[in-house]
């Protein structure tokens, strides 16, 4: 079996069929603490603090509150996002992703956990138009070699580049 798209090497059965390793370990760079204002959009706001601080590659955590969200999930079959938009208080239960370069551009690709007042929670790829209540957000550069995203056939996708497959 050969893996689908990836191309890297590794990846299509060449290496005896053990598993690609990562070369060189990364290391962690500068960390950074910072609060979003309130009525900020919290993609746009994150980006534009990697921009402004040249983090090229890192991970993201955040928490914090957001007056609505929007997010969207993927439908595999249909290859495509499907957006959602909540018009109301929510809590920010978890914010997780990673920053690396998508077209030689910084890419935030983070995923967020909302919660209700009744305790409903709502989640998937965080997308442009969440609006801030409050939001702490701590951000972990990486340095080494910088992940580097390529657009998969198989999934249409933007995925990181020669991905480990174990046949």
């Amino acid at each position: 079996m050969r893996c689908a798209g990836s191309g890297g090497r590794g990846t299509n059965g060449d290496n005896g069929g053990k598993m690609q390793q990562q070369e060189k370990p990364y290391l962690t760079g500068r960390a950074f603490l910072f609060s979003i204002h309130k009525g900020e959009d919290l993609l746009q706001a994150i980006q534009y603090f990697c921009h402004h601080h040249q983090v090229r590659c890192g991970l993201i955590n955040a928490i914090g509150a957001v007056e609505k969200a929007v997010f969207s999930v993927y439908d595999q079959k249909a290859k495509k996002y499907n957006k959602l938009t909540i018009e109301k208080e929510l809590e920010i239960l978890s914010l997780s992703g990673n920053i690396s370069l998508f077209d030689d551009k910084p890419m935030v690709h983070a995923h967020a956990m909302f919660s209700d007042n009744e305790g409903k929670a709502f989640g998937g790829h965080l997308v442009a138009g969440s609006r801030v209540f409050s939001a702490e957000v701590f951000i972990q550069e990486l340095t080494g070699d910088i992940k580097v995203r390529k657009l998969e056939k198989a999934t249409q996708l933007p995925l990181w580049a020669n991905p480990v497959c174990l046949k």
